[in-house]
């Protein structure tokens, strides 16, 4: 048993490297052709939500070798009909097999943008890769700049920009100059707003992912803004009331229909003052989980080991910040045995 064991696994090795080596054979092949005709003539890719049955298991390597060949295509457009006709289907095969290539995301939204001139791919492009690598701050960044410079001239694209800029900066990692200007374009603009008709353009999205998403921020949207009218309206209490905060919230004037939560979260008040909602909560600290989380990983790969406390890993420079826990009365609880982060309520 052993034997046919052992057997089975070389035979899985070879088939494997035989793959690797049809597809560099392909590459090469493709890339000569590439030189020799118009790409019109040669280009062709399955669909992509189909591409992962035919890559046995290696979606990775497959999504990097697409990666280089989509590189190699880029290139002979320029030199060639500067037309970049298949470029949007090769980026969606690549993150179809790969949903986490960072580089894919935010190269190929540079590209779409600026050589094919196809703002609108770029910007779907882009979405997909914050839903899957929420804790960049370049994919926003990239996002923001195509509405200052590419749609310029569109209503409103200050004030868009300024959400995805803002988006950027909120995850501690942009560069200062990025979060100065998410604070100049949040001062100038009402971005709630902004953030809402941005929402409603993508919820017509053919895409059901991008649809999704679009339904469910629609929805945190609306939960901003009852928290930042009930935040004002609290403001007014405790200045009527010597600094004393309300028993309950339906005590600052809002009908008690208007503080509900349509994700099923409630409204409270922190014991710091402040009006405060549980599903906007509890997405963040999701999303601050997947950055620890992320970091955890990176450094295991790197160091061989789990880090010894969180702050290790901005000590050895694996991750840049240490996200806070959204919620005022909890803490995180890591494990350095087994590499997992949680939370627990603070202790009195």
């Amino acid at each position: 048993m052993f034997g046919m064991y052992v057997l089975s696994k070389r035979i899985h090795k070879i088939v494997v490297i035989i793959i690797l080596m049809v597809i560099v054979v392909f590459l090469q092949y493709r890339i000569v052709k590439l030189e020799r005709f118009s790409t019109k003539e040669v280009m062709y890719l399955p669909n992509e939500k189909m591409l992962r049955y035919f890559t046995a298991g290696l979606d990775t390597v497959i999504a990097d070798l697409l990666w280089i060949n989509c590189l190699l295509y880029v290139g002979s457009e320029l030199k060639g009909d500067f037309q970049f006709e298949w470029l949007e289907k090769m980026l969606n095969a690549v993150v179809q097999l790969d949903p986490y290539f960072r580089e894919a995301y935010r190269f190929g939204s540079v590209f779409l943008s600026s050589l094919r001139a196809d703002s609108d791919s770029a910007i779907r492009l882009l979405h997909r890769g914050m839903y899957y690598r929420p804790e960049t701050w370049d994919l926003p960044y990239e996002a923001g700049m195509i509405y200052l410079l590419n749609r310029a001239n569109e209503p409103n694209s200050k004030k868009i920009a300024g959400i995805y800029l803002a988006m950027s900066a909120s995850t501690g990692r942009a560069p200062q100059f990025i979060v100065d200007l998410a604070e100049k374009l949040n001062h100038e603009y009402d971005l709630i707003e902004i953030e809402r008709d941005m929402w409603l353009k993508l919820a017509d999205s053919e895409d059901q992912l991008l649809k999704d998403i679009a339904k469910r921020k629609l929805l945190l949207v609306e939960i901003k803004a009852v928290c930042k009218e009930l935040n004002n309206r609290l403001e007014s209490y405790k200045s009527a009331h010597n600094g004393q905060l309300p028993q309950r919230l339906e005590e600052l004037g809002l009908a008690p229909e208007a503080i509900t939560d349509p994700l099923g979260g409630k409204f409270f008040i922190t014991r710091s003052g402040k009006v405060e909602n549980t599903s906007i909560l509890n997405e963040l600290q999701d999303r601050y989980i997947r950055i620890i989380e992320n970091g955890i990983k990176t450094y295991k790969e790197k160091f061989g080991v789990y880090p010894d406390s969180l702050e290790e890993m901005l000590n050895k420079h694996v991750l840049s910040f240490l996200p806070k826990q959204p919620y005022e009365d909890r803490e995180w609880v890591y494990d350095p045995n087994t590499g997992t982060i949680s939370w627990r309520e603070k202790q009195s």
